[in-house]
C-alpha cells in the first residue's frame, strides 16, 4: 500500500480508534506504576529513617552513660588524692 493510497486511509482511520484506547490504557498504566512506585519509595524513606533513628538512640545513650562514668571516676580520682 502506498501512503496517499485511499486503502491506506481507510485503514489507518479503521485503526485509529483501537489506537487511540491503546494509548489510554498506557498512559493510566504508567500513571499506576508511577503511583506505586512513589509509595514504595516513601514507605522506604521512612523506614530507613526509622532505622538510623533506632541505630543514633543507643550511641546517644552510650555516650551518657560513659560520659556520667567518666564524672564518677574523676570525683573519685579527686577525694582518694
Amino acid at each position: 500500500m502506498k501512503p496517499n493510497d485511499p486503502a491506506t486511509k481507510n485503514v489507518e482511520t479503521a485503526i485509529r480508534p483501537a489506537r487511540d484506547e491503546l494509548l489510554e490504557a498506557m498512559h493510566g498504566i504508567e500513571t499506576e506504576l508511577l503511583s506505586m512506585f512513589d509509595g514504595y519509595a516513601r514507605s522506604n524513606d521512612k523506614r530507613v529513617y526509622q532505622a538510623e533513628a533506632n541505630d543514633e538512640a543507643p550511641h546517644t545513650r552510650m555516650f551518657t552513660l560513659e560520659s556520667g562514668l567518666g564524672e564518677v571516676e574523676r570525683r573519685l580520682n579527686t577525694l582518694s588524692q
